[in-house]
């Protein structure tokens, strides 16, 4: 028969608990630092070493995204979380222009100015009607839909089209169902909705810019500045690049525009244009302004660079 083990034998001694907690502790601290230099390596070291040698230039360009595609499986993406997440299934691919800076421009001697904001539409924190959910039964309006949840743009756009896809009826009893996948612009009446077939012609709404007595636009983004100035000249240097004659309206797209102790402040100008002072009336809007930019105006290299000459190239956003 096994002699049996005196209780006092079974209890460890205080020196071997402090010596098991030293193991343990070294243990986790080993098997943190090791994951930790996997996950930095791989989310930080290999994008750096990448980036470093690829070379940096210490001088901004600017990008402006043409479009971004909504795939179901591809093999390469724009957007993902650090980069562990590649994945051959759906993802988002961002095209955008690269182009060197256009000109910073000190407006002199303005007054009269004016400010108009035409407001567009923020997709990210705009109101979406959910079909599936039956909030699309009473829809009224013109709506920009995505795979079953759609996007009032009445305020923000006037669309003039001429055809359109049979009407889908939203709401009733199975009008959730019968909505459930709209993809495309529609236009709505008390949830019956019809497809807007292309060509169609989507316009901001944005009237009465002030325009009496303005011999300077500026268009910047959903702003308009407008104002009467004296002349213009390069923010560095100080070279004149336009006086007023009286007879024409200078017109840029510029990417900001702010106050600065000399005066008006327009950052990255392009595409500057000279319009005859009487092609354009006293109240205007953003509409017919863009047409009187883009079709009317004569383009000005002296003033302002066209965003042609500034193109570097075409690229695609990827995530490496």
């Amino acid at each position: 028969m096994k002699k049996p083990t005196p209780v006092e034998d079974l209890v460890i001694p205080p020196q071997d608990k402090k010596i098991c907690g030293t193991i343990c502790v070294s243990q986790m601290t080993a098997v943190l630092s090791a994951v930790s230099l996997v996950y930095l390596t791989v989310a930080i070291y290999m994008p750096y070493t990448h980036a470093i040698a690829s070379g940096i230039d210490p001088t901004p360009i600017m990008c402006t995204t043409t479009r971004a595609v909504n795939k179901d499986n591809c093999d390469w993406g724009s957007c993902g979380e650090w980069c562990l997440s590649k994945t051959p299934g759906a993802c988002i691919q961002i095209y955008v222009n690269v182009r060197k800076n256009g000109s910073s421009l000190l407006l002199s001697e303005c007054g009269s100015a004016a400010n108009k904001t035409c407001y567009g539409i923020d997709q990210e924190n705009a109101k979406k009607y959910h079909c599936i959910r039956d909030e699309c039964k009473n829809l009224t309006g013109t709506f920009n839909c995505t795979e079953g949840k759609c996007i009032n743009i009445t305020d923000a756009f006037e669309c003039a089209f001429r055809e359109t896809d049979p009407p889908l009826k939203c709401s009733g009893r199975r009008g959730k169902i019968t909505c459930i996948d709209v993809h495309g612009l529609f236009y709505c009446n008390r949830g019956t909705c019809r497809k807007i077939r292309t060509p169609y012609n989507c316009d901001r709404r944005c009237v009465d810019i002030p325009t009496r007595n303005k011999n300077v636009i500026v268009l910047s983004g959903d702003r308009v500045f407008l104002a009467k100035c004296a002349k213009l000249s390069q923010e560095e240097g100080g070279q004149v690049v336009w006086n007023d004659s009286g007879e024409e309206v200078l017109m840029l797209s510029c990417h900001a525009v702010h106050n600065g102790t000399s005066g008006v402040v327009a950052v990255d100008c392009i595409n500057a244009a000279l319009l005859p002072r009487s092609d354009i009336s006293d109240l205007t809007n953003f509409t017919y302004l863009q047409y009187l930019y883009t079709s009317k105006a004569t383009p000005n290299r002296l003033i302002a660079p066209s965003e042609v000459e500034l193109t570097m190239a075409e690229l695609i956003w990827r995530m490496h």
